[in-house]
């Protein structure tokens, strides 16, 4: 028996994912299988640290100094074989905090940023949220295979005068791994047209057996785009941390991190971590590699599981393969029932999930399904899937 296959009740921990199951479902018992987050304790050491810092009792301001950087810089170089400077490290407390600060640096308002489709739904929000217009190059789902397409990539480049690319990668909600030379084909056309990328690598540790995670940056620096180029890394999916609120930036040219922390100073950020997401993050990475060894090889269980009883039951479904992340991409589009007719459905039959309009995949219809959680969970989970797309083939 895995130690992820242990149930822990959430209900009642001011946890979204159950409690906000309510208001955003309108049905608080529904099996949350939505939301990125996993049903899975962190490693112990994670906790310990938190517990021995909780057990002190005062609270005030954190001290911040280098030997943060240490941990990320060690992972790294043990992970994907990149290293990183310590001194182009930069925190902040959300991947997606991190995103707005990028886009407000490297682009005015009104400009055009460029984003893979189907979409991750905040870069969209964070996009428009700064002044700033997004335009969609989509992804061809060739059967269960995801792929890159490079002539509209460019096209959209050329006809909407493009500042900014942002880079999934590895990709939610696709899951798709992008190889070596997919990323510096990626940046070369970037390069060509003086296209600045941002590459969010939150799922980088999350990589199923068999594929490889490419850091942008080891490609970028072989080619010499590492100057236009800025990478987003947190460890709270690995890691089970999101509600610890801790990420950070890498950027290696002085020009851009100017711009960054003009814009830090211009929406009243910081980089300062609170009390515990500096500790959790440090303990993670000193003592992670294990968990997250054992974590990728219960997630692939789980997805093969999956995949399994759904191609036996409703052959008619295309899944994805899952190359990264914990998160399973449903291609349902032979059902002939609208988008909230396929949502009400969901619900109707106990489930709570994600589906095309939350990635803002308006001409097909797919569901995303979170499989980090016990077994148990996965197994129910997929009957219910199954349960329901019967009944909308009827």
């Amino acid at each position: 028996m895995s130690k992820f296959d242990e149930i822990i009740e959430r209900r009642g921990s001011h946890c979204g994912k159950y409690d906000g199951l309510g208001l955003l479902y309108g049905n608080p018992d529904l099996l949350p299988m939505w939301v990125a987050d996993m049903d899975f304790y962190p490693p112990k050491e994670v906790v310990e640290a938190i517990e021995k810092r909780a057990h002190h009792g005062v609270f005030g301001y954190s001290l911040f100094g280098s030997f943060y950087r240490e941990a990320p810089v060690k992972w790294h170089q043990q992970q994907n074989d990149i290293t990183y400077k310590e001194d182009s490290i930069f925190f902040t407390s959300s991947i997606l905090k991190g995103l707005n600060l990028a886009v407000i640096a490297f682009t005015e308002e009104g400009d055009n940023v460029l984003l893979s489709m189907p979409s991750y739904g905040p870069f969209v929000h964070v996009t428009t949220g700064a002044k700033r217009n997004w335009i969609g190059t989509h992804l061809i789902m060739n059967g269960s295979q995801v792929e890159f397409d490079f002539d509209d990539f460019e096209t959209k480049i050329i006809e909407n005068d493009i500042k900014l690319y942002v880079l999934c990668n590895p990709h939610n909600p696709t899951g798709r791994v992008w190889s070596e030379d997919e990323i510096e084909k990626m940046m070369l056309i970037c390069q060509k047209y003086n296209v600045l990328m941002v590459s969010d690598e939150v799922h980088s540790d999350l990589i199923m057996p068999g594929h490889t995670f490419v850091p942008a940056m080891k490609v970028a620096r072989k080619i010499g785009f590492d100057q236009s180029l800025c990478v987003l890394i947190a460890p709270t999916k690995t890691f089970n941390l999101a509600g610890i609120q801790v990420a950070y930036y890498i950027v290696e040219n002085e020009f851009l991190l100017g711009k960054i922390k003009e814009a830090e100073a211009y929406t009243h950020s910081s980089d300062l971590l609170n009390n515990f997401s500096c500790l959790a993050m440090e303990a993670a990475y000193k003592h992670g590699a294990p968990y997250v060894k054992e974590l990728t090889e219960y997630v692939y269980g789980n997805y093969q599981y999956m995949r399994s009883e759904i191609e036996r039951e409703c052959p008619q479904v295309v899944i994805t393969d899952l190359q990264a992340t914990y998160l399973v991409w449903l291609n349902v589009d032979y059902l002939k029932v609208t988008e909230d007719e396929m949502r009400e459905s969901l619900v109707a039959h106990g489930l709570a999930l994600e589906t095309s309009k939350d990635f803002f995949e308006n001409d097909k219809r797919y569901m995303r399904v979170n499989i980090a959680c016990p077994r148990a969970t996965v197994e129910k989970g997929t009957q219910i899937i199954i349960d329901c797309l019967k009944d909308l083939e009827k």
